[in-house]
């Protein structure tokens, strides 16, 4: 075999039928709801042992398939047993809970969220030989995957973004509506059903608008979930992110520190003299980014002890069980963790070499 047929590894690469094959995979897994989140692992396994573009072909026939379903079948479906029918029986397809009197339409949905998950591996698949750190790993990734879907938007809406906003505020109200069908379980569940549903337009209009920081939140969990179960799946047979290093050794550059108290007095100064509602906005959602960032930080300092103490797999499991159970109190103080480690060094990680 010619030399410039293998992989990057030195193997042969991924025959066309294997390629396929982890397409298919990779939609069995975007259709499966509890599992969609690993939808780019194998996007990610057949960029990296395929070769050039003929690696891609593995999102071509899950896309087309996605295409026949939701431009064919369910066309034809609707025709023949009407649209509250075909609802029931096309429920498992992605998209289908958004109102049809949006500008959501749920094959556009259905299909660019795919191509978003397939982005998202191959773009793993390409850095993956690099020696990049966890940050600039996650940091470029999520750079390309923000500036892709802002160009997608940026064209589907245009010339009626203000209908797009709309369609997004009225499913936000929809989703809220159907929560608060359900009965609650007892009176203080009663009261919070009551503010939701006498406040869903105001919730929604907000929900709508920090909708940049929860998507950014969503890519950087899928990379770094992407990651750790990369390593934990082909770390036997590929060394795979082994330029990252040990995750638990992770810690954000201190310019994320500058960059939150940046975003706190902008917040402050905001509030009490400039007023504007786009700052105030831009504040909440660079929030909730480095929230997600810095809770990230705080289970490394966890997992790093952790390993240190060498607890038992069955205590290890018993903590992390104790910390999803009680995850709301819990995850505020990992944030705090997470940020204060900038300063306070929590794992003593300047005397341990490590790849940030």
């Amino acid at each position: 075999m010619d030399a410039n047929e293998l992989t990057r590894e030195g193997r042969p690469p991924l025959r066309l039928q294997g390629i396929l094959g982890l397409g298919l995979m990779s939609l069995a897994l975007y259709l499966s709801g509890v599992l969609v989140w690993l939808t780019p692992l194998p996007i990610f396994y057949a960029y990296k042992n395929g070769r050039g573009l003929k690696s891609l072909s593995g999102v071509l026939l899950p896309a087309i398939l996605l295409v026949s379903v939701y431009g064919i079948l369910m066309p034809m479906s609707v025709d023949r047993f009407g649209a509250e029918q075909s609802m029931k029986f096309f429920f498992w397809l992605p998209g289908m809970g958004l109102g049809s009197e949006s500008t959501w339409e749920p094959a556009i949905f259905g299909i660019v969220y795919f191509l978003f998950f397939a982005m998202l591996g191959a773009l793993l698949g390409e850095m993956e030989p690099e020696s990049y750190s966890v940050t600039r790993l996650i940091g470029e990734a999520v750079g390309v995957l923000a500036l892709s879907l802002f160009l997608w938007v940026f064209f589907y809406s245009w010339g009626h973004w203000g209908e797009f906003v709309r369609g997004i505020e009225s499913y936000f109200i929809k989703m809220l509506q159907e929560l608060t069908k359900v009965p609650p379980a007892n009176e203080e569940m009663q009261t919070q059903w009551s503010l939701l549903k006498d406040h869903a337009s105001g919730i929604a209009y907000f929900a709508a608008r920090l909708l940049p920081g929860m998507i950014l939140n969503l890519m950087i969990f899928l990379l770094w979930l992407n990651i750790v179960v990369a390593r934990r799946l082909f770390g036997g047979v590929d060394k795979v992110f082994s330029s990252l290093g040990p995750l638990k050794a992770w810690r954000l550059p201190f310019l994320g520190v500058w960059i939150v108290i940046g975003f706190a007095f902008l917040a402050i100064f905001d509030a009490y003299v400039l007023k504007i509602e786009w700052l105030k906005l831009a504040a909440m959602n660079a929030f909730i980014v480095f929230t997600l960032v810095y809770f990230f930080q705080g289970l490394a300092i966890v997992a790093f002890y952790l390993n240190r103490w060498k607890l038992s797999p069955m205590i290890r499991l018993a903590l992390y069980s104790v910390l999803i159970l009680f995850f709301q109190p819990l995850s505020f103080l990992l944030v705090a963790f997470g940020f204060f480690d900038s300063w306070f060094d929590f794992r003593k990680l300047a005397v341990i070499p490590r790849n940030i």
